[in-house]
């Protein structure tokens, strides 16, 4: 069945709650991150989510997407936000509530969010973006939520950060489409329950801010996604490994830095409405590329 329809769509999301379903017999395990926090993954994870350091300064309320056990909403919570965890399933949130993990949650469809316009002011969506059969449906839905603005922390699209990758793409085009796909091996990816992978890039989140009108937008790339077996990223007190991840980091940071690789996450913020000076002064000074938009002259 094709995804691209209505009926299709909502069989991809029907098959990813099933999968949520079929794993509540692993529920001390999906639970063991929120409570433990000395273990890489929960390192990982606080990686990713701390670059959101600027918008935290203030109160704000947050709605998470794709927080199928609730540690997202938790870490929201644990630096004073209001905030709503929400996922296809609420399997996992229900339990997390009872357990007093978590404050809020509500079972969502993101391309059908049951809150009303501008009523929430954050909407964050981390590492969820991907499984969306329709995802720029998602990401237009989120925006209609938010009220200050929606962040997408997600796996990054090289193509549009080598620029000698799409040089060595079009070369090979001109003998065979296909021929670079033996060296980009993820050029076409899937997951088990039938879902393309996205991935996303500064020029397509630029063009979704433009298209819409929306008045500036925020970037800032991150190394957290690392090949680490299943089994070890939730093994406690594992200073080794810890210390092993820390030393990877940081050589991929500074091959980063040296423009000869690219971060393999990209955090981008499009924001609703202008950020104050003293929060675009924050996010400069933790790293964010700042993009003001230029307004259509002919919308007024």
């Amino acid at each position: 069945m094709s995804f691209k329809t209505e009926k299709g769509a909502l069989k991809s999301y029907a098959n990813h709650e099933n999968h949520m379903i079929n794993l509540i017999g692993e529920k001390e395990k999906r639970f063991f991150l929120l409570k433990n926090k000395d273990c890489v993954e929960y390192f990982l994870n606080n990686k990713s989510l701390n670059i959101l350091k600027p918008l935290l300064n203030k109160n704000n309320t947050w709605l998470t997407i794709g927080d199928y056990n609730g540690l997202e909403a938790q870490y929201f919570k644990e630096n004073n936000q209001s905030v709503i965890a929400s996922d296809i399933s609420d399997i996992f949130l229900k339990a997390a509530k009872e357990e007093k993990l978590i404050d809020r949650f509500s079972k969502e469809n993101v391309e059908f969010l049951s809150f009303e316009e501008d009523s929430i002011d954050y909407v964050s969506c981390r590492q969820s973006f991907h499984h969306f059969p329709r995802a720029y449906l998602g990401v237009y839905e989120m925006i209609r939520v938010a009220k200050k603005g929606v962040i997408l922390i997600e796996p990054i699209d090289i193509l549009h950060t080598m620029p000698w990758m799409l040089l060595f793409k079009n070369f090979c085009d001109l003998f065979n489409v296909n021929l670079i796909n033996k060296i980009w091996k993820n050029r076409f990816s899937w997951e088990k329950v039938g879902n393309y992978v996205f991935k996303i890039s500064e020029r397509e989140i630029e063009k979704i801010a433009m298209g819409i009108g929306l008045p500036c937008i925020a970037f800032k790339g991150v190394n957290v996604l690392l090949n680490i077996k299943e089994d070890q990223r939730t093994v406690p007190t594992n200073k080794k490994l810890l210390k092993k991840v820390m030393k990877k980091i940081s050589l991929l940071n500074i091959l980063c830095k040296l423009r000869i690789i690219p971060y393999n996450t990209l955090c981008s913020i499009i924001f609703k409405e202008m950020p104050s000076d003293e929060l675009l002064n924050d996010l400069k000074a933790e790293g964010y590329k700042i993009i003001k938009l230029p307004a259509n002259p002919y919308v007024k």
